[in-house]
């Protein structure tokens, strides 16, 4: 009600391709005064986050690594046991976000922060701070690096018992 009242804002929600109806959902969840654009899945979602404030969202790996990469405040709503759990204290510890799974919580927190421009310049910087924008790069080399060294391994043995 405080964002609606002050008129700060339009909501983005993208939700799954597995979601039915999601068409339906349009104007209903804020009611008048607040323009709502629902979308299915999308291909450009770095372009609903590089013009977005803040991101309420779950704990998905992928998603807070392109937050982060975008400089944005997460507010971590769920998480999947064991597979996402671990995002939450990193999101918290790193300074970019915060976790409740409590709605009112969540737009309270939501509301603080786009209230202080202090507050979302330094949760913007701890997303810079924390983000690896070439972890998937890395993490291909080191592949790269671990298979072609076995195959030279393995190349080695065969060359060797070859010339016995």
């Amino acid at each position: 009600e405080r964002l609606v009242k002050n008129r700060w804002l339009s909501f983005a929600e993208i939700t799954s391709r597995h979601v039915k109806n999601w068409k339906t959902w349009t104007g209903v969840l804020m009611g008048s005064g607040v323009e709502v654009n629902v979308q299915g899945f999308v291909n450009n979602m770095e372009e609903y986050m590089k013009a977005a404030d803040c991101l309420v969202t779950k704990a998905g790996p992928g998603t807070i690594a392109e937050a982060s990469i975008c400089g944005l405040p997460c507010m971590l709503f769920a998480y999947l046991p064991g597979q996402e759990e671990g995002n939450v204290p990193f999101v918290e510890d790193s300074g970019f976000g915060k976790y409740s799974s409590n709605p009112q919580v969540i737009a309270d927190t939501v509301c603080s922060w786009l209230e202080s421009p202090e507050t979302m310049e330094a949760m913007k910087d701890a997303a810079l701070a924390a983000a690896r924008p070439s972890a998937t790069l890395d993490i291909a080399k080191d592949l790269a690096e671990i298979a072609f060294s076995t195959r030279r391994e393995q190349y080695s043995e065969e060359k060797v018992l070859v010339s016995v």
